[in-house]
Order: structure tokens, then C-alpha cells, then sequence
């Protein structure tokens, strides 16, 4: 089963646990089961379009994601890792 590693700015939803396991088979549907489980996890890492957000960033097995690549397959032993990405001058 594949997992997502939640950064701590991000565990509110999943009520402080840092790496949950999911059901899915592309990124996106990891990121969607993660929400029928934890409300308000998704719109942390989408926006209402259904892309990823400004400052979030996701890699799978430690090699970062394009931001339109929720499509890409993830297989059983997977590792999906959340990043939020700092802005500021």
C-alpha cells in the first residue's frame, strides 16, 4: 500500500500522523483517499481546479514530481512525500 509523509504543517487533518498509508493508483487518487479519510487534507495539496498549490510540492520515491504529474502511476511500496515550499523576500 502506498504512503504519504505529511510534514508537520500539514498533519492537522491527519491529526498529528507523519506518514499515512493510502489506497491508490496515481499519485492523485493517493491524495484522495487520503481526504475520505482525513477531511481537509486535499485542499492543503490542491486547489479547487484539482492541480497542485503554489507552494506545495510532492515527490515519489524522493524524485520530485512536475506539477502536472498527479497522473503518474504509484505502485504498492511507494512513497509519496509532501513538501511545502517557503516564500519570501
Amino acid at each position: 500500500m502506498p504512503q504519504i509523509k505529511v510534514p508537520s504543517r500539514y498533519q492537522v487533518p491527519t491529526r498529528g500522523e507523519g506518514q499515512i498509508q493510502v489506497d491508490g493508483g496515481t499519485v492523485k487518487e493517493c491524495i484522495e483517499a487520503a481526504e475520505a479519510r482525513y477531511p481537509g487534507f486535499q485542499e492543503l495539496i490542491l486547489d479547487r481546479k484539482g492541480e497542485l498549490r503554489r507552494f506545495v510540492r510532492l515527490s515519489l520515491n524522493g524524485g520530485l514530481l512536475a506539477s502536472d504529474a498527479l497522473d503518474t502511476p504509484v505502485s504498492a511500496d511507494d512513497s509519496i512525500t509532501v513538501t511545502a515550499v517557503v516564500a519570501g523576500g
